[in-house]
């Protein structure tokens, strides 16, 4: 019997499912490394994306596989590792890696499958939670089964927004600068840690808007489609469509707020390039 999306889906839940209960398992032993400055990595890690191999190569092996750990060759894109047609699962074991190492339970295990550079289906897993967040392309978004929507919300000044930045911010770097534009003109603004978590949460209505300059494709490949799925708008940062080759996104839970909060990020994109 050919397989289906809901297949798919089914896996993916069921490999992010086994790939948490290691996380949860080895919280407390887990051995750190430092891939590079502030880009920690652990044996977790490692662990948690082999069961999630092991689940969805052993039940579909002419599907591909990318994933943060252990990808020969990968630059954090998949655009150049996945030929034209071909299914593959885009995985980060552990998306939220330096909370992880501290203890801090905001962090979750990101699966998508991706074909022709569309996120056909997405699974952000939270084992301290025990929150599943899921979506299959044009058939909305779910939170443990129940279907889930972004807030809605439409003035900046009522909005609550998240923010990721590079390991390797500086005091001058552009991030800084539209951090402190967008603290001036949200409600309020937060950095939790785990973009797949963000976009989830843009999607249950947690969050109003989250915006990222250079996260990888495994981060946000999952989360992309579940917050779209969710209602809420998605583009580059700099208002052009979505790509998940560039590794920038603005998200928001409606047009307005998409507008207003990428008015702010562009301000000084502009300065700088004036």
């Amino acid at each position: 019997m050919p397989e289906s999306l809901d297949d798919y889906l089914n896996a993916a839940e069921t490999a992010a499912r086994r790939a948490g209960k290691i996380l949860v398992d080895m919280l407390q032993t887990a051995i750190v490394k430092e891939k590079s400055r502030k880009d920690l990595v652990t044996d977790a890690d490692v662990a948690a994306q082999h069961i999630i191999h092991e689940s969805l190569i052993g039940r579909f092996p002419s599907h591909r596989f990318v994933g943060e750990e252990g990808t020969p060759g990968s630059d954090g894109t998949v655009s150049d590792l996945i030929p034209d047609g071909e299914w593959c699962w885009v995985v980060d074991p552990i998306d939220g890696t330096a909370n992880y190492v501290h203890r801090l339970p905001n962090f979750a295990v990101s699966i998508a499958l991706v074909r022709d550079g569309q996120t056909h289906v997405g699974v952000v897993y939270d084992p301290m939670s025990d929150e599943m967040f899921s979506a299959i392309l044009n058939r909305g978004a779910t939170l443990n089964g129940e279907a889930i929507s972004a807030s809605g919300c439409r003035d900046i000044e009522q909005a609550l927004i998240a923010a990721s930045f590079p390991p390797n911010v500086q005091r001058t770097s552009i991030e800084v600068q539209q951090f402190i534009e967008v603290l001036v003109q949200a409600q309020s603004i937060r950095r939790l840690g785990s973009a797949a978590l963000n976009l989830c949460f843009v999607g249950c209505g947690r969050l109003d808007g989250y915006w990222a300059g250079k996260v990888r494709s495994w981060d946000i490949a999952a989360g992309a489609l579940i917050a779209t799925e969710a209602g809420a708008c998605l583009t580059s940062r700099d208002g052009t469509p979505f790509s998940l080759s560039r590794g920038d996104l603005t998200v928001a839970a409606s047009d307005s707020l998409h507008r207003q909060l990428l008015a702010c990020l562009n301000v000084h994109v502009q300065s700088a390039e004036g």
